[in-house]
C-alpha cells in the first residue's frame, strides 16, 4: 500500500474530535470504513478522515444513522430538513459535531478535575495527619506540665507546714524572753514597788 495508513489517533487529529469520538464513528458505521488490523491496531486508509468529516457534518442535520449510512454510500448529501423528523423507528439521536468535540473536552477537562481532587484529598489527609500528630505533641507538653506543676504545689505545701513549724517554735522561744524583758521594764518604771521590797 503506498498511501500512508492512519490510525485513529491520526484520524481524531487531523479531524479535530477525540479519539474515543472516532472509535464511536467507526463502530457505529463500520460497514463505511476499510482498514487492515495488526494486532490490536486498526490502520486506515487517508480518505477515512473525509468519511469522518462527512459523518460529522451529516449528524449535524438531524438525520437517523440508517439515513446516514445510506447518504455516505450513495455519496450525494441531503439538504438540512425544514422541519425535524418525526419518525418513532429511530435508534439514535446524532449530536451535532460541536457538541461531539465539547464532550470530548468535557470529558479531558473532568479527567483533569478528578485528578486534581484527588492530589487535593491526599493533600488534605497528609495535612490531617500532621495535624492529629501536633495536637498530640501539645497534649502531651499540657499533660507534663500539669504533672510539673502538681509537683510544685506538692513541694509548696511542705514548704508551707515547714515555715508554720518554725513559726511556732520562734514563737514558743522568743515568748519567755518578751516575758522577761517585759517585767524588767516594769521593774526599773515603778519605784514603789522596789523600795517595799527593799523595806
Amino acid at each position: 500500500m503506498t498511501e500512508k495508513e492512519l490510525k485513529i489517533g491520526d484520524i481524531a487529529r487531523l479531524t479535530g474530535i477525540s479519539e474515543q469520538d472516532v472509535r464511536t464513528l467507526v463502530q457505529t458505521y463500520d460497514s463505511l470504513f476499510t482498514y487492515r488490523t495488526i494486532g490490536r491496531v486498526r490502520l486506515f486508509p487517508p480518505k477515512a478522515v473525509g468519511t469522518v468529516h462527512e459523518l460529522i457534518e451529516l449528524s449535524g442535520r438531524g438525520l437517523s444513522p440508517d439515513e446516514i449510512g445510506e447518504e455516505v454510500k450513495s455519496g450525494r448529501k441531503s439538504a438540512a430538513p425544514e422541519e425535524p423528523a418525526g419518525e418513532v423507528g429511530r435508534t439514535a439521536v446524532p449530536l451535532p459535531p460541536e457538541v461531539a468535540i465539547d464532550l470530548g473536552v468535557m470529558r479531558d477537562t473532568l479527567a483533569r478535575q478528578e485528578r486534581r481532587i484527588a492530589r487535593l484529598v491526599e493533600d488534605l489527609e497528609r495535612e490531617q495527619e500532621l495535624r492529629i500528630e501536633e495536637i498530640g505533641r501539645l497534649q502531651k507538653a499540657v499533660e507534663d506540665l500539669q504533672e510539673r506543676l502538681s509537683g510544685q504545689q506538692r513541694e509548696l505545701g511542705v514548704v508551707a507546714e515547714w515555715v508554720d513549724y518554725f513559726d511556732r517554735q520562734m514563737d514558743e522561744v522568743t515568748r519567755p524572753v518578751l516575758e522577761r524583758v517585759r517585767r524588767t521594764v516594769a521593774k526599773k518604771n515603778d519605784p514603789g514597788q522596789l523600795s517595799g521590797r527593799s523595806g
